[in-house]
C-alpha cells in the first residue's frame, strides 16, 4: 500500500460506515460528483476532507462494540501447549 491510497481507502471505508457516499458527502460538506472523483483517483483528497473522513471513522468505529476479542497483554500470553 502506498500512503497516496490511504486518503483514497480512508474515504472508502468512510463511504461504507456512513450507509453510502450521499450521506459522507453531507457529513464531510462535499459534493457526491467530488468526492467519487476523489474515490477514483481522478481527483487529490484535500487535507481537510482526509481529516475529517478520519475524524468520523475514529468516532463511528468507538461507538461500536467490537466484534471479537483480541489478546490483551496483560492476560498472560499463550493459553494452550506450543506446537
Amino acid at each position: 500500500m502506498k500512503n497516496s491510497d490511504v486518503p483514497r481507502m480512508a474515504l472508502r471505508r468512510a463511504v461504507q460506515l456512513c450507509d453510502g457516499i450521499d450521506a459522507l458527502g453531507d457529513a464531510l460538506s462535499v459534493s457526491t460528483a467530488s468526492l467519487e472523483r476523489m474515490i477514483s483517483g481522478a481527483e487529490e483528497v484535500p487535507l481537510a476532507v482526509f481529516t475529517q473522513a478520519v475524524g468520523l471513522l475514529l468516532e463511528v468505529t468507538a461507538t461500536r462494540a467490537p466484534k471479537r476479542s483480541t489478546p490483551d497483554s496483560n492476560d498472560g500470553g499463550r493459553k494452550g501447549p506450543r506446537h
